[in-house]
């Protein structure tokens, strides 16, 4: 009702450029999403890529690095980020082995970011199902707030 790309309505714009094969990819990605107030707006960049290698008992990688910088947010507190680091065998014994760690959530240009840590091991115990232990910690980095751990146990049944 506010009109699209008129000054009274919150408008969004993004765009991504990618290029993938079996061995790697990569892709970059902008978008500027009008702030709700309609005092400016949020710019978001993104840059993400996997690499397969073909070579036996290797590992795959997968890395990821995002920034958002808000027109509004004081000049302190104005760009935030986001990172990844992923590994993955797809063949290791029996089943695939992960580990990864990144930025628990976004952080600010002057703040320390907040890790999380995972790490997987996923197997077939039978026909049809899966297993999968999973075990993590997320740092918290407030006051009395002690750092997160966890196990999961996920089982996948397929008929």
């Amino acid at each position: 009702s506010k009109g699209i790309l008129t000054d009274e309505g919150l408008d969004a714009f993004g765009g991504q450029l990618a290029f993938s094969n079996d061995t790697f990819g990569v892709s970059v990605t902008w978008a500027n999403i009008e702030n709700a107030d309609l005092a400016g707006s949020t710019v978001s960049t993104g840059l993400n890529a996997y690499y397969t290698p073909e070579i036996s008992n290797f590992p795959s990688l997968s890395v990821g690095f995002e920034t958002n910088h808000d027109d509004t947010a004081s000049s302190d507190d104005d760009e935030s980020s986001h990172y990844f680091v992923g590994i993955q065998w797809d063949e290791l014994g029996n089943g695939t082995f992960g580990a990864a760690l990144g930025s628990k959530a976004p952080y600010n240009e002057n703040a320390d970011a907040e890790v999380m840590y995972e790490a997987f091991y996923s197997y077939n115990y039978a026909d049809g199902m899966t297993i999968t232990p999973i075990v993590y910690v997320k740092e918290n980095a407030a006051d009395n707030v002690d750092d997160e751990t966890g196990i999961i146990l996920k089982t996948t049944f397929s008929f």
